[in-house]
């Protein structure tokens, strides 16, 4: 993920500025006719070429092609062996998006509709037509004025700080981040050379995900309240820094099968960032624990599911969590740029009844570095080559002690803009 695609996709996080440009000062925007309308037509198409030379992950199409370094193989299976020097190509991540702005008495209302084609397909893959599945990212609406902006619809989580994520090839690059597009109803108020966002999110219910379902099957969670968010924003010649905040309430049934009574917890996890300017180049940075925060960190929710928790006899046990990246742009000339990304995440073991909850088949810790160069050869394409390693270390609890595996591969990227 490129800093030229996390600059536009920042402009719907934390400020959730709306589209506003006029058709005469940006490129792609018409005035609708007749209207007081405007549009913008955006998007790209992309190649993505991996070779692992160890650790790819066991299911391309129905998990994911890019990094996954909670899903390596472990380097005592025999998948692990059969997994080493495999190539895979993908024109799944080219995307397409719409958005209108229209000047009203209540503010500008904006709309956004943006997708892919990187859905998880086991239907018709590489066996068949290469065919991929359409995935929706964003759909949203805006209203902003002087008291703030009001956003409606699905878009990235307000606990996430796109500005202080790291430029990789890979699509999805270090995994200490909420790596989350959802349903939301959030509010940005300026504060001076501030921003406050707020937002209420949705909070899975009783169907199922790609992540199983906690207490045994489908139907045993149970959803009654959203998670609420806030997200203190600042920005300046000097880059932007973000503090943000998360709680959820998770309840799930005892029984799935025979339910008796409804389980109750309280997750929470708090996190801060800033993306800095250092002459021509960035230093990101980022850091965030929690407790219960599942999902809201892309590796642990890999590791112990989307919600965090683990149903007891009578009780839920949150599982504390933490995680960082830092990373380093350095840019050579006005075409070519290098990237230097390091992020560990960690899981702790809770105790249940006095006995340890994790054995040796639960992620403990999760080391990733990316080292990349960007080159942009045209206007509008560039290239893009990255060495990526990873390895997961489980708990040294169980028979046979500590397990670990490992990722070594390079991805390369062809992304050319519609214009």
């Amino acid at each position: 993920m490129t800093l030229k695609r996390i600059a536009t996709l920042c402009l719907v996080v934390g400020m959730a500025l709306p589209f506003a440009a006029r058709a005469d000062d940006a490129p792609g925007v018409f005035k609708i006719p007749g209207t007081d309308s405007t549009i913008k037509f955006y998007g790209y198409v992309q190649l993505d070429t991996t070779y692992d030379f160890a650790g790819r992950d066991p299911n391309v199409e129905g998990n994911d092609w890019a990094v996954h370094i909670a899903n390596v193989p472990l380097e005592n299976s025999a998948e692990y062996r059969q997994k080493k020097n495999q190539m895979y190509m993908t024109a799944r991540t080219s995307r397409f998006g719409i958005e209108t702005s229209t000047p009203t008495k209540i503010g500008a209302v904006g709309v956004k509709l943006e997708g892919d084609f990187n859905a998880s397909n086991l239907e018709s893959g590489q066996s068949f037509t290469n065919s991929v599945l359409f995935r929706l990212r964003h759909a949203y609406g805006t209203v902003a004025g002087a008291s703030g902006t009001f956003l409606v619809g699905q878009t990235w989580s307000n606990f996430l700080d796109l500005a202080s994520y790291p430029d990789t090839v890979d699509f999805n690059g270090p995994g200490s981040i909420a790596l989350i597009r959802q349903p939301q109803i959030r509010y940005t108020l300026p504060i001076g050379p501030a921003s406050l966002a707020v937002a209420v999110e949705n909070a899975p219910g009783t169907d199922g995900d790609d992540f199983g379902n906690l207490g045994g099957g489908n139907g045993s969670r149970v959803s009654t309240i959203p998670d609420f968010t806030a997200n203190l924003g600042f920005s300046g010649a000097w880059g932007s820094a973000s503090i943000r905040g998360v709680t959820r309430n998770v309840k799930v049934v005892d029984n799935a099968a025979a339910p008796t009574k409804t389980l109750s917890k309280q997750g929470y996890g708090g996190a801060a960032s800033a993306a800095l300017k250092l002459g021509g180049d960035t230093l990101v940075v980022h850091g965030v624990y929690g407790s219960g925060l599942g999902r809201y960190i892309f590796n642990v929710g890999l590791s112990v599911g989307p919600n965090g928790m683990l149903v007891g006899a009578n009780d839920l046990t949150a599982v504390e969590a933490a995680a960082y990246h830092v990373g380093y742009t350095h840019v050579w000339t006005p075409a070519v740029r290098s990237n230097l990304v390091w992020s560990q995440t960690f899981i702790m073991n809770p105790t249940i009844g006095g006995v340890d909850a994790f054995d040796n088949t639960v992620n403990h810790r999760m080391d990733q570095l990316f080292v990349n160069s960007f080159w942009t050869f045209a206007k509008n394409a560039e290239f893009g080559l990255e060495y990526g390693w990873g390895q997961r270390k489980t708990f040294n609890v169980g028979a046979g002690g500590e397990q670990t595996g490992t990722q070594s591969r390079i991805t390369g990227t062809f992304h050319y803009n519609f214009f």
